[in-house]
This record gives C-alpha cells, structure tokens and sequence, in this order.
C-alpha cells in the first residue's frame, strides 16, 4: 500500500473510532435521561440527518485541495464535540443544545468520506478497487468491534464526559495528520484555472455532475433497491438500545453488527468476479433470513447476536459492492460530487426511518418494529430479480455498466 493510502487508512480508522464513540456516548445519555423510544429514535434520525445535505458538497471536494477538506472536517468535529464536552461538565447540556452540535459535527464529517472515496479512486487502479476498499472497510471495521465490544463498559467505568473530550481530541489530532502528512497530487479539477467567482463555478459544477449522475441509469436502479433496505432497517436499528437493558447489551449488538460486516468485506473481494444478478440478491436474501431468525430467537442467550452478525455480513458484502459500483462508473472529475449525490440519495429517507422505528416502537412494540425491518431485505432481492434490467445484470464488479448493457 502506498504511503497516501496508508495516511487516509489511519485518518479513516482514527475519524472511524471516534464517531463510534461519541454516537453510542450520545444515544445512551438521551436514553439515560429520558428513557423514550421516540427521543431514541430521533437523536438516531439526527445523527444520520446529515448524509442528506452530503450532495451540497460535491462541487467543493472535485474542485478544492482534498487535504485541505480533510483538514477542516476534522477540525471542525473536534471543536463542536469539545463543546458538547464542556457543557456536559457544566451540566448545562440541554437536548435541543446536544441535537444541534451533534448534527453540526455530524456535518463536517459527512465531508470526509465522499473526500476519502474519491481519493481512493485516484491512488488506486481500477482492478483493484475492490480490495482496497475491503482493507479500508477491514481495518476501521475491525477497530468498531473494538469500539462496540468496549462501549458500554467504558461508558459505566470512565464517564460520558470522559469520551467526549478524549474524542474531541482524537480529531483534532486526526486533522493536523491529513494537514502534514497526506501528500496527494492535484487533480485536473483542482489545477484548472477558472475566472468565475465561486458561487457561479459552484453552480456550473453543481449542475454538471447532476448531469453525469443522471446518467448512470443502471447504478440508480440499484440505489433505489437500496433505499427501501436503508428505510426499514434503520427502523429496527432506532430500537436496538430500547431492547437493551444495559449498555454492555446494547454493546453487543453492536459488536455483532460489526462483526458480521468484517466478515462481509473480507468476502466482498472473493465475490467480485460473479455476476451482479446473482451475488446482490443473495446477499440480501441471506440478510433479511438472518435478522428475522435474530429477532425469532432473541432471548436465547448468545443465539440473537450470531444470527444478527450474519445479517450484517451480507450487509457488508453490499456496502463494499455498491461504493466500487460508484467509482466504477463515474468519471474521475465528477467522483465527488457524484458521492456525495447518491450518498445522499442512499440517505434521504434513513432519518424517516429511524423517527418512524422510534414513534412505532412507542405506539406499538419495539420488537414489532425489529421484524418489520428484514422485510426490506425480501423486497430487495424480489426487486432485483423483476427489475428488467437488472435480472440481466451479468456484469462482474470491476466492469462499467455501459460496458455491456
């Protein structure tokens, strides 16, 4: 691996590591104080908000110094966490006070990963995107078993306040590593020379990779397919920590989201050469069999949280599929704003889902909402196999769409 692809691997894991902990930190301490399925579900619904503003900064990551992007989102979640800190020492951290900074951190670090794909994309060769994408998705995966694991145990040992500032300080850390040691040449974009002023290149560039988007017909068949998931399972996810009655359970359903996710992207590089048509449906199939058997066997001790695990391996097959698929077929010059466009778009109704799991889960039974959740996984492979196009999708991973369809 390369010195640059090893610096945004660190800075990936280091930026990883701390949302893991200051989100878990943050959901249990609304759970703590108010002990609420729907204020659960909306500070779930508050921390994924963000992803559906990411398409607004496309035309800054394809046309600005990605470091400098790096730099900033760190820097900036840092600070807005240090004063999340700070107001929970003084005891003066109001809810609407937390929901706000958590969202303003929130949104700096939505930068960082459409920034960090688009990297990849350029210091890596096509053929082997894949694995690199595995090894990132390994590396910070494997850290956020770690996380999730020790999560709970922290928060009853070390304190709240305590994750926050170290966190805080984590980030800040992270910023000036991608400042001083991430050395990445210019792109095109970059070093071409332009005599609009920012607002007018911002729009002409905005309008652009809406354009190139647009365009790629068979990738948004499969991004819608993957919406209706993303909707009913954070629905189930809203109601993880009410079906948790300590922190450490909570943990471990965590720790086998994790798990089985590890597990996916290890295998996501040995799928890549069978057919798209046969490996996403499957893997969603097997995911949506194994949340429902989870929820099935739930109170036989260790049992839930195998089944649970081996949903998410499918779950990381998919993630890993679906970011190859977006660098795959978008052009180099548009590879940030065309992430963060359908990252948005794979996250625009996830805040909905997780309000809905937590208003349903007060109106009616947490555990109903967490059965109705694999259903998303069903429609999907049932989706992919009706879909015209899609059911004919013999494409290997690597391969462009318009290659052969």
């Amino acid at each position: 691996m390369s010195k640059p692809l090893f610096v945004l691997l660190l800075g990936r894991i280091l930026t990883n590591f701390s949302d893991s902990f200051y989100k878990i930190a943050t959901i249990w301490y609304v759970k703590n104080t108010t002990d609420s399925s729907l204020l659960i579900g909306i500070t779930s619904a508050i921390a994924i908000l963000p992803i559906t503003i990411q398409f607004l900064y496309g035309p800054i990551i394809d046309r600005f110094s990605k470091r400098r992007i790096l730099f900033f989102a760190s820097i900036g979640q840092g600070l807005f966490i240090s004063i999340i800190s700070i107001l929970y020492y003084a005891e003066s951290l109001w809810l609407p006070v937390l929901f706000l900074l958590m969202f303003l951190s929130l949104t700096f670090s939505e930068a960082t990963y459409p920034t960090e794909n688009a990297l990849i994309e350029r210091l890596a060769s096509r053929d082997k995107l894949a694995k690199v994408n595995s090894i990132f998705a390994f590396s910070y995966q494997t850290l956020d078993i770690i996380c999730d694991a020790i999560s709970g145990i922290l928060i009853a040992f070390v304190g709240l306040g305590v994750i926050y500032i170290s966190n805080s300080v984590l980030l800040i850390f992270t910023g000036m590593l991608f400042l001083f040691y991430l050395k990445v040449p210019a792109s095109k974009r970059e070093s071409e020379a332009t005599t609009n002023h920012f607002f007018k290149q911002y729009k002409k560039d905005f309008a652009d990779g809406f354009r190139v988007v647009k365009r790629q017909k068979t990738l948004l068949s499969i991004l819608f397919g993957v919406i209706g998931i993303n909707v009913l399972a954070t629905m189930g996810l809203a109601m993880l920590p009410v079906i948790s009655n300590t922190s450490v359970k909570y943990g471990f359903w965590l720790t086998s989201m994790s798990i089985g996710s590890i597990v996916g992207t290890i295998l996501s590089s040995r799928l890549e050469k069978m057919p798209l048509n046969r490996v996403l449906p499957l893997t969603s199939l097997i995911s949506g069999t194994s949340w429902l058997l989870a929820m099935v066997t739930v109170n036989q001790f260790i049992v839930p949280y195998i089944f649970f695990g081996l949903a998410w391996l499918g779950i990381g097959i998919m993630g890993i599929y679906i970011q190859t698929l977006i660098q795959v077929n978008l052009p180099e010059e548009y590879l940030g704003t065309g992430f963060t466009f359908l990252s948005s778009l794979l996250g625009s109704l996830s805040p909905i889902g997780f309000f809905l799991g937590g208003l349903l889960g007060q109106l009616t039974s947490s555990y109903l909402v967490l059965y109705l959740a694999c259903l998303g996984y069903f429609g999907f492979a049932v989706y992919f196999w009706v879909h015209p196009k899609l059911s004919r999708l013999e494409n290997e991973l690597s391969s462009r769409f318009e290659e052969s369809i």
